[in-house]
């Protein structure tokens, strides 16, 4: 087959991606589309080119029942496959599995009929996810299989990787591939864990596919599309399928029209925080639910989330049938549904959360008061203390030096004299207390003698009033600096005293 050529042109997707354009003529033919295909899938038996499904696995065993039977199919169809492994399946995982019911499965993977390929190397190549190149990458990959003479292009994704920030682009790249795999030779299978996906995920991903299979109680179920039936017919009680998804949500869902504001449905949950029947539910909208003080907030955000602008709302106060006021999270997200815009609106009652946090704050306020009394109290003592101090040193230096320089004492040195006008000076201080605590292995001369170097005295006066050596003060001095942890260090003994 000749080689396919990629028309210089390009063409646009809605959100303005530029996407090349495969030359149709070789691509598909008039009856192309129409061309069935096998799936290898029991439960969904023969399509056409151009379906895009999506599948809700548990385990890695799902995937494998039904990735592998579809990729057998493929490659005994003259199909060029492409499996792009995330977790829980590695790329030799994927292999091995393949191996399994295949005995010739390695003739088709070195001939290059299917690529195992991991998710960072197709999804997120440079560590960033890029819609248009993903999307031209499906084309190119079209283009090359349909080169080497293969009937079309038969891929499949998970999207196990995804993290939070990357889910919009994410839809979004899903969307314009649903787009472009229904004008040409593919079939896609995308495949999400169910276990990270909530209700607005689950709706979303549906809804952006034209067939969906979910596992559940231990086999496999499938869920009719936007694609396949009207909204009436997808959102109506009785198919148990959208139940499943949908009341089984721990949270409250509700989904209304954009433009009119009334709501289309609501899950379970919603009439039990509301105190509404589902019938009732109908028959209300945005505004009736919410207090009327509060309606140009609520409105407000209603627009945001509709463009997309934002997700969530905090504190919504949220109106029950009864009148009482709940508070709730709303996490709301644009849908489409049969082609009509709706939001829908995952509603978490927060109204202990709030209790506790105000309970919080009345504590935190409590305990703020107290440690300010507290601080002002150890300011007071504070003051009063330094008051005490001031009092102190005012009597010693107006009453008692005065009687101390008139004391004529016979005999006395007059370094006593020098020694009791030091200490009467530091009368408020805390030397004693301290030198006693810090110096317990202090003998009561060591003491004395301490006492005598912080009022000044060299140790020749202190050998004088003592009667003792020199050599005596000198022996003390070295054994006080020991038991102070002085020895080897270069602080001097009279200093360090002062500072005690």
């Amino acid at each position: 087959m000749k080689k396919v050529k990629v028309s210089d042109k390009n063409f646009k997707v809605n959100n303005g991606t530029s996407i090349k354009r495969l030359d149709t003529k070789q691509v598909i033919n008039k009856e192309g589309n129409k061309e069935v295909r096998k799936t290898g899938i029991d439960i969904i038996g023969d399509l056409f080119w151009g379906m895009h499904l999506c599948v809700f696995y548990q385990t890695k065993e799902d995937l494998i029942d039904i990735l592998v039977p579809y990729f057998k199919a493929g490659l005994e169809n003259n199909e060029f496959c492409m499996w792009v492994t995330s977790e829980p399946i590695s790329v030799e995982e994927a292999k091995n599995a393949m191996e399994r019911v295949m005995p010739d499965f390695e003739q088709y993977f070195k001939k290059g009929q299917i690529e195992i390929l991991p998710h960072i190397e197709w999804y997120l190549r440079g560590g960033v996810f890029n819609l248009e190149r993903v999307l031209n990458a499906c084309t190119d990959k079209l283009n090359q299989a349909l080169a080497k003479g293969f009937a079309g292009l038969r891929l499949t994704g998970n999207a196990a990787w995804l993290e939070k920030k990357d889910w919009e682009d994410f839809t979004n790249y899903e969307e314009e591939i649903n787009k472009v795999i229904g004008k040409y030779r593919m079939l896609a299978i995308c495949t999400y864990p169910i276990d990270k996906c909530g209700a607005p995920e689950v709706i979303n991903i549906i809804s952006r596919h034209q067939t969906a299979l979910i596992r559940q109680r231990g086999k496999w179920e499938f869920v009719e599309t936007s694609a396949s039936k009207k909204v009436a017919e997808e959102l109506k009680e009785s198919d148990e399928k959208f139940k499943i998804i949908f009341n089984g949500a721990s949270d409250g869902i509700l989904v209304a029209d954009q433009e009119t504001r009334k709501f289309l449905m609501g899950n379970k949950k919603i009439c039990q925080m509301l105190g509404y029947s589902l019938e009732e539910i109908r028959n209300l909208a945005v505004t009736d639910i919410h207090p009327a003080e509060d309606l140009p907030e609520v409105l407000e955000q209603f627009e945001k989330q509709r463009k997309g602008m934002i997700t969530l709302a905090k504190d919504l106060p949220t109106k029950r049938k009864d009148g009482s006021v709940f508070y709730a999270d709303v996490n709301a997200t644009p849908i489409t549904l049969a082609g009509r815009p709706y939001i829908m609106g995952i509603f978490r009652d927060i109204t202990e959360r709030k209790k506790m946090e105000e309970h919080l704050r009345e504590q935190k306020l409590t305990l703020e008061q107290k440690n300010l009394a507290l601080k002002e109290m150890i300011e007071h003592i504070e003051r009063t203390k330094n008051r005490m101090k001031e009092d102190i040193a005012i009597n010693v230096d107006e009453t008692l030096m005065p009687i101390v320089e008139k004391l004529k004492i016979k005999g006395v040195s007059p370094k006593y004299i020098k020694l009791l006008k030091h200490h009467l000076k530091n009368l408020s201080s805390s030397f004693g207390r301290k030198i006693t605590q810090k110096s317990a292995k202090l003998t009561s001369r060591e003491i004395e003698i301490c006492t005598m170097i912080k009022g000044g005295l060299a140790s020749k006066d202190i050998s004088e009033l003592l009667n003792v050596s020199s050599q005596t003060i000198e022996k003390h001095r070295k054994n006080i600096r020991k038991k102070l942890g002085l020895s080897h260090k270069k602080a001097n003994l009279f200093s360090y005293l002062q500072n005690i």
